[in-house]
């Protein structure tokens, strides 16, 4: 057995690295550049909120912009309390600028709407998003977008002014009516929404540029919508609207007839909505003097806003009916006074037709001394409306009593009965005198002298009857031809005729020759006793004596 020496090994440290490494460090390369290219090629991300997510697929659904595509939905699903639906979507690369704070999206799918029927290639590709990008180039906020299910009126680009008005009317102008100027479409609807603290549907309108420079401080808006017949004594007139604004309504504006358009308006100003075109006139006469009027009348027709006028010039507007305050219902019943009346005055109706100033309400105050009276007067016999007239009644001067000039806080007018009232008091008045005459007795007396008159006609029918009035007629009829044949025998030409003129013409001559001897006789009475004394002959006279 030999006997190796052994020998100990001598480690060594390399300053080389080893070839392994380079595998996995050329790999982690590879993947940052891959993270880093799949973030830098990623664009913005957004989140939309929607009430439910109809047709939209994540990874599938697009966004497009004007129809070209400019992004994608990456996922969908329902917020934290389940109430909404949350869409996660990417604007590509390249196409960050479209998405601003106040840029708007919408859900394009088949619709039927004013316009007709949108949306109808969706059928085959599917449900897409719309954007329009906004004009806010701030940075962007993260904050969500609402999607809508239409597409908007205007988008936030479109140049032009918006508007807010308010209304307590009944019924309601959609989304999408037309706004008008004396006819002409210059905007559109965009919201229309019911405040429930106020109790007013508010609306918003979008007034596109250039005819945003029709809205001024004086202009007035009101509804537009359905067949408006109206009677006046100038005739009647129909006013019938255009198909569209017959079907969904729409809004008009102009400024009050004689009005100024007055000063430009910054956007989002407030007006009020008024009831029809008739109605924007009043609402220019800001200056008035309101007057208690107290009737005994039935106020059945009489409603706000109808006119206060003298002999058809209109001073004012009724402001309230009936009017109730606190002073009223402290001291008496709501039952025990005259139904109360409040009204205005309004001198700016007259300064259209008269220079200077009046005094309207002092000049009324004065004239209730000389029978001015208030009454109310039927204005249209088809519907029934009334409106208040103010007239001097001659029987009520030096009448009115001063301790009634004011009443409640308020300078009163006092009242007449109305026209109507007047003519039923007179008629029940005629009533009940009739009532009063003793009808009683002089049916009993008419019923006698009927019985009186039915013997009487039984009388007469004996009578005639009778053999003797029977005979009668023959009778008659022969002393009527007996009378006729003596009537013949001394008609003209002939002989008995004839006769009596000779007779008559002898009995003048008599009579010529007789009237001597009557004329001596009445100077003389014994002449035919005695003669008669001789009388001269008449001697003329000369001229002038």
């Amino acid at each position: 057995m030999s006997i190796i020496p052994k020998k100990l090994a001598k480690t060594m440290k390399s300053d080389r690295v080893s070839a392994i490494w380079i595998i996995p460090i050329v790999t982690l390369i590879i993947g940052v550049w891959m993270l880093y290219s799949h973030f830098a090629d990623q664009g913005q991300r957004f989140t939309l909120i929607a009430h439910d997510a109809s047709g939209i697929v994540a990874g599938k659904t697009v966004i497009k912009s004007r129809s070209v595509e400019v992004g994608i939905v990456e996922n969908v699903t329902l917020s934290e309390d389940y109430k909404q639906v949350v869409i996660e979507g990417q604007i590509y690369k390249g196409m960050q600028a479209l998405l601003n704070n106040d840029s708007v999206f919408w859900i394009v799918k088949p619709q039927i709407g004013r316009e007709g029927i949108t949306g109808l290639g969706t059928l085959l590709s599917g449900v897409y998003i719309e954007l329009i990008s906004g004009n806010d180039k701030e940075t962007f906020n993260n904050k969500p977008f609402n999607l809508l299910d239409s597409p908007p009126l205007s988008g936030p680009a479109d140049a032009g002014i918006r508007v807010n008005l308010e209304s307590d009317q009944s019924g309601v102008i959609p989304r999408g009516a037309s706004v008008m100027f004396r006819g002409f479409k210059v905007g559109s609807v965009e919201t229309s929404d019911f405040d429930i603290d106020s109790r007013k549907m508010k609306y918003q309108l979008f007034i596109a540029k250039p005819y945003d420079r029709l809205v001024t401080q004086n202009v007035r808006f009101w509804k537009e919508g359905g067949v408006n017949l109206s009677l006046s004594p100038k005739g009647a007139s129909l006013e019938v609207p255009s198909l569209d604004v017959l079907l969904s309504g729409g809004i008009s504006f102009d400024v009050p007839e004689g009005s100024k358009f007055g000063d430009p308006v910054t956007t989002l100003t407030t007006y009020k909505l008024y009831e029809d075109k008739k109605s924007i006139k009043d609402s220019q006469y800001t200056d008035y003097t309101e007057f208690l009027l107290f009737f005994t009348d039935s106020i059945s027709g009489l409603s706000e806003g109808a006119p206060v006028e003298y002999r058809g010039i209109r001073l004012g507007t009724v402001s309230e009916v009936p009017f109730y305050n606190d002073p009223m219902m402290s001291k008496t019943s709501i039952l025990s006074y005259n139904i109360p009346v409040l009204i205005r005055i309004e001198p700016g109706r007259l300064s259209d037709l008269i220079d200077g100033q009046i005094d309207l309400a002092g000049l009324i105050m004065k004239e209730q001394k000389n029978g001015l009276r208030a009454a109310l007067k039927s204005s249209n016999l088809f519907t029934g409306a009334l409106y208040v007239d103010l007239d001097f009644y001659s029987d009520l001067d030096d009448k009115y009593n001063e301790n009634e000039t004011k009443q409640y806080g308020f300078e009163t007018i006092a009242t007449v009965p109305a026209g109507l009232s007047q003519l039923q008091a007179k008629l029940i008045q005629t009533l009940d005198n009739f009532n009063k005459l003793p009808l009683d007795q002089t049916i009993n007396e008419f019923n006698k002298s009927l019985q009186k008159s039915q013997e009487l006609m039984a009388s007469l029918t004996t009578i005639v009857n009778s053999k003797e009035m029977q005979n009668l007629p023959k009778d008659i009829k022969a002393t009527i031809e007996s009378l006729n044949s003596t009537l013949k025998s001394v008609q003209p030409g002939s002989t008995l005729n004839n006769q009596l003129k000779a007779d008559l013409q002898k009995f003048e001559q008599v009579m010529d020759q007789l009237n001597p001897l009557l004329e001596t006789l009445n100077d003389k009475s014994n002449s035919l006793i005695f003669a008669a004394p001789k009388k001269e002959d008449p001697q003329p006279k000369a001229k002038g004596n």
